[in-house]
């Protein structure tokens, strides 16, 4: 029997919705830790006289605006033993601080691959990030990978 064969129930489920305040200091942290030099994920000062209410979040931030605790115990990963083979997002306006955004991850596909010491796993999960008003700001998908050892 195929490894994922008692996930394929889970594709198309999705965890509840998630609240999350972005704050000017996780802009700066995320912008310093990928190396982001620009001002306005730095000065507010920089982000306004540009023409953004405050502090930008940077291309990849809704990595940092995330609540996949309930996807990952449903489906049994091990977030110590899983990789991220593939990540992108189609951004529908800018993230900034002070935005509340509302977060909904759903598992879009699972399919596994047979290796010679076990079979590797991979979850495709789609992530929907809509502000305040219910409007879209972010779509993302990410892929993960996990080793099942046979």
């Amino acid at each position: 029997m195929a490894v994922t064969a008692p996930y394929k129930t889970l594709i198309g489920k999705s965890t509840e919705p998630v609240a999350m305040e972005v704050e000017k200091g996780q802009i700066r942290r995320f912008a310093a830790a990928v190396g982001e030099d620009a001002s306005i994920h730095y000065e507010e000062t920089a982000a306004k006289a540009a023409g953004f209410s405050s502090l930008v979040g940077p291309p990849t931030f809704p990595a940092a605006l995330h609540a996949t605790r309930e996807l990952y115990d449903q489906l049994g990963l091990d977030d110590s033993n899983i990789m991220h083979a593939e990540e992108e997002y189609e951004y529908f306006r800018p993230i900034c601080a002070g935005d509340v955004i509302t977060i909904t991850h759903a598992i879009a596909d699972i399919y596994d691959k047979k290796t010679p010491t076990g079979s590797l796993v991979f979850v495709v999960i789609e992530t929907r990030g809509n502000d305040a008003k219910d409007r879209p700001v972010f779509k993302g998908r990410r892929v993960l990978v996990e080793l099942k050892r046979d």
